[in-house]
């Protein structure tokens, strides 16, 4: 059983530790809140994510509350995803659960590891976000159906993911007026973990014909 001034020792080491990983990362940076407390914040704004170190230590200890203090930032929307220390982790620290969750941010957000409260924050969704054509808005139903589209994803459902990407594609030719060039670029992050012979077998009988003008031309190059 640790001390309580062996416990601020740990914490006093792991932030050091943070501050370290923060200067050395191209995702993250340090800025006041509005307690001027020290928080850290992803460069991505939408989705973005922050996170309060301070608060984090302050209410674990006070409370016995052993949740993240994070907030996640969607367009003008601000929630606070549910971001629990794992019952195996090491318990020396709580900062060090955070440095964990940096080290994710910085790692492209794998799926195997990121919380599903912070799946928006997966690389391949971001990757798609960024391509979107500069000034086309990105709904709450895209956000859905692109996390849909890296559930399925991840449970190798290649067959059920090439029919949500050939219908996304479509709303965003139709509706959202992009070219040809425009929406392959966007699925493309998502048709570059599928196998070519799913690709090429789903393409034999889509959904729709015109799933062969998007899914064909960026996933068998």
């Amino acid at each position: 059983m640790s001390t309580p001034q062996e416990k601020i020792k740990a914490e006093i080491r792991a932030l050091e530790l943070l501050a370290n990983v923060i200067e050395e990362s191209c995702e993250w940076y340090v800025r006041l809140n509005d307690r001027k407390q020290v928080v850290i914040h992803t460069f991505d704004d939408d989705p973005g994510l922050m996170i309060d170190p301070c608060a984090t230590v302050e209410r674990y200890y006070k409370d016995d509350n052993e949740h993240l203090v994070t907030y996640m930032f969607v367009g003008s929307n601000t929630s606070a995803p549910c971001v629990v220390i794992a019952k195996d982790a090491p318990t020396c620290a709580i900062i060090d659960t955070v440095i964990s969750l940096v080290l994710l941010a910085d790692s492209g957000w794998p799926a195997k590891y990121t919380p599903l409260t912070l799946a928006l924050m997966r690389e391949n969704l971001r990757d798609s976000i960024r391509s979107s054509p500069l000034g086309s808005a990105i709904t709450q139903e895209d956000y859905d159906r692109l996390e849909y589209i890296n559930v399925l994803l991840d449970t190798n459902f290649y067959e059920g993911a090439l029919q949500v990407i050939g219908e996304h594609s479509r709303k965003c030719y139709t509706c959202k007026g992009w070219t040809e060039a425009e929406v392959q670029e966007h699925i493309e992050p998502f048709l570059m973990v599928i196998p070519n012979d799913e690709i090429k077998a789903y393409l034999e009988s889509p959904v729709d014909p015109s799933d062969a003008k998007f899914i064909g031309q960026s996933g068998l190059q």
